[in-house]
This record gives C-alpha cells, sequence and structure tokens, in this order.
C-alpha cells in the first residue's frame, strides 16, 4: 500500500475494507483557501485512474437558439472519480434493496464514505466531518446526494433536468431527489417554498440551500454545496458563494 512520510495511506488510495479507510485528513476549512500541493496531487491522480481521460462537456451557446458547441469545459478536477464513485454506491443501495445481503449494504457504505471523502478533499474540508455528515443524514438524503454526485460535470442547460445531457438549477435537485422517491416543483423558488424551513445549524446533507434566482443542495458541512452553476458551467462541488453565505435559505423538501 501506498503511505505517505507519515505512515499513513493518502486520502485517495482505494480502501480495502470499512476497518481500512483512507484517514480523515484534517485540511482547511474553506475550498477557496486549497493550497497548490493539494491541486496538483489531485490533479495527478485523476491523470493515474483516468490513464490521461479528458473531461470534456457542451458549452451551451449564450442566445435564443438553443444550439450549442463541443469542446472542454472546466468542472471539478475529481469529476470522474466522485461520479464513478457515487454510482457505485447508488448499485451497491439498489442491490441491497432487492437482495438483503449484509455485503451489498456494506458496499453502499464503503462507496458512499469514499464518495464523501473525495467531495472533502476536492472542497478542502475535513473527510471525517463529511463522512460523518452523509451517515448521519436520512437514507433519502444520502440517495438524493449521491444522485446529485453521479452528475458532476454535466453541463447547465435552461429548462433542462436530463441525466447525463444538461441541469439547470432546479433540474439537479429535482433529478436528485426523484432518486429518493421525492417529486419537486422544477422552479427554484417554488422548492424552498414547500420545503419545511431549517436554520443553517440544522441542515443536513442534503437538504435545499437557496437564495432567490438559485437553488442549491447542501452538503452537511461548512458552505459546501452541489448545484448546476450556471450557463458555460457545469454541475459542480463548491461553497455557497461568500456574498450570500448569510442570506440564503435551507429547507428539507421530505417534510
Amino acid at each position: 500500500m501506498l503511505r505517505n512520510r507519515h505512515g499513513e495511506a493518502p486520502w485517495w488510495y482505494p480502501p480495502m475494507s470499512a476497518s481500512h479507510l483512507p484517514p480523515a485528513t484534517a485540511v482547511r476549512p474553506h475550498g477557496r483557501e486549497r493550497t497548490t500541493i493539494g491541486v496538483v496531487v489531485r490533479a495527478v491522480v485523476v491523470g493515474v485512474i483516468l490513464t490521461g481521460a479528458t473531461v470534456v462537456g457542451t458549452l451551451a451557446v449564450a442566445d435564443d437558439t438553443a444550439s450549442a458547441v463541443s469542446g472542454p469545459m472546466a468542472t471539478n478536477a475529481m469529476a470522474p472519480i466522485v461520479t464513478t464513485s457515487a454510482r457505485q454506491a447508488l448499485d451497491s443501495y439498489d442491490q441491497w434493496v432487492a437482495t438483503d445481503e449484509a455485503a451489498a449494504y456494506r458496499s453502499f457504505v464503503w462507496f458512499r464514505t469514499q464518495t464523501a471523502q473525495y467531495a472533502a478533499a476536492e472542497l478542502g474540508y475535513a473527510q471525517a466531518e463529511m463522512v460523518e455528515a452523509w451517515a448521519a443524514t436520512p437514507v433519502g438524503h444520502q440517495l438524493a446526494v449521491l444522485a446529485a454526485m453521479t452528475q458532476v460535470g454535466v453541463p447547465y442547460r435552461t429548462n433542462t433536468s436530463q441525466e447525463g445531457v444538461g441541469f439547470d438549477c432546479s433540474g439537479i435537485t429535482t433529478f436528485a431527489w426523484a432518486r429518493a422517491g421525492v417529486t419537486l416543483t422544477r422552479q427554484s423558488s417554488a422548492q424552498i417554498r414547500e420545503a419545511a424551513p431549517l436554520e443553517r445549524a440544522t441542515a443536513k446533507a442534503g437538504d435545499l440551500v437557496q437564495y432567490p434566482g438559485h437553488v442549491m443542495m447542501y452538503l452537511g458541512v461548512g458552505d459546501a454545496v452541489i448545484h448546476s452553476v450556471q450557463r458555460g458551467r457545469t454541475v459542480e462541488l463548491d461553497t455557497i458563494n461568500t456574498r450570500r453565505t448569510n442570506s440564503v435559505r435551507f429547507g428539507d423538501p421530505t417534510l
């Protein structure tokens, strides 16, 4: 097993068993303050795992013709491994529901944990905190979070909620919560209005985060969210805009 100079397995090393999960290394608390070394490590890891694969998307043209052009689109550096891990978690969950096999449940927990660690590393949060937040949230919330994670890197598209094709902000939350069996109205202000209001302190991973004109999904730690950003961007792991931190609303769509 690869180990760092402290004798610890690196955060990205695939866990071999529940007792050998990657260490929850404390890192800077804000995504905007990620170190250059951390970014380089993530880029190298993604390059090694994907053997040089390039993340691309479809860039929507900002006009009324709804035409589009193909080309590289910037997204989270770890998007490919985040989406793969999230899909494996959901597949394991479905297998567990279908078979009631303990091994399938352990696999679900394994990949959920791994996905949370990848998300924390991407955003610069402590991995243990993200893992705990996802484990503590209700199962429906877990499924919604993981479903959203499978779409990281998919382009923003107005009035769209289509897996692997495109999403606007309410489109990705609608898609994600549908995986958990919850139907949301396809409009950002309606989604938060119909959700049970929450204080930030009681918000859980999977809950909605909204400010006028935009809705996101909370990841349970700090200001971490996943959302479909805007035209020319993608579904991304991100942090709440600092100008909006004190004005956003939180809501639970299941209550």
